[in-house]
């Protein structure tokens, strides 16, 4: 039950963070989004798997340059651990994203550098990022790099409103 009411809240807040932005010439645009992360280096060692969702809210100076905000929320799982007494532990950790930075577009390729905090890993760190956007939709691929953690992902956004 407990777990049940972590994510509702978690899901809320990235869902008002991005719920749409209204402004005038489309400068302020938002996106919710999902992301699939690939633990890589010493961290592929405790976690297999994560995902999480987002939300994006972007400053858009031209059709060709953006500043953006994220907030996300991801959740990395790894294989059970059984101690000398026969306990099982589960292993999980909960990152919190809080990042921002800029985007080059050009057509419907764009290239991303945001930086900013990781909770769960307690960490400063950087991600760089090549996507793709048709429409409300965008294709991410990125690289975390938070410390000494590091992971890809892939995450699909929806754009609301223009």
């Amino acid at each position: 039950m407990k777990k049940g009411l972590s994510i509702l809240s978690v899901l809320t807040l990235i869902f008002f963070v991005s719920s749409p932005v209204k402004a005038q010439d489309v400068k302020l645009t938002s996106a919710t989004g999902v992301n699939f992360a690939f633990p890589m280096g010493d961290m592929s060692n405790v976690y297999n798997f994560g995902w999480g969702v987002y939300g994006d809210v972007d400053y858009n100076f031209n059709k060709f340059l953006t500043a953006r905000l994220d907030i996300g929320w991801n959740q990395f799982s790894g294989d059970d651990i059984t101690d000398e007494l026969g306990l099982t532990e589960e292993v999980k950790e909960t990152v919190w994203e809080f990042t921002g930075g800029l985007r080059a577009k050009v057509s419907f390729v764009y290239a991303e550098f945001r930086g900013g905090y990781f909770t769960g890993v307690e960490s400063w760190g950087y991600v760089p990022a090549v996507g793709l956007r048709f429409g409300k939709l965008d294709i991410q691929g990125n690289i975390t790099i938070a410390g000494d953690n590091q992971w890809g992902g892939v995450r699909i956004a929806y754009y609301w409103g223009h």
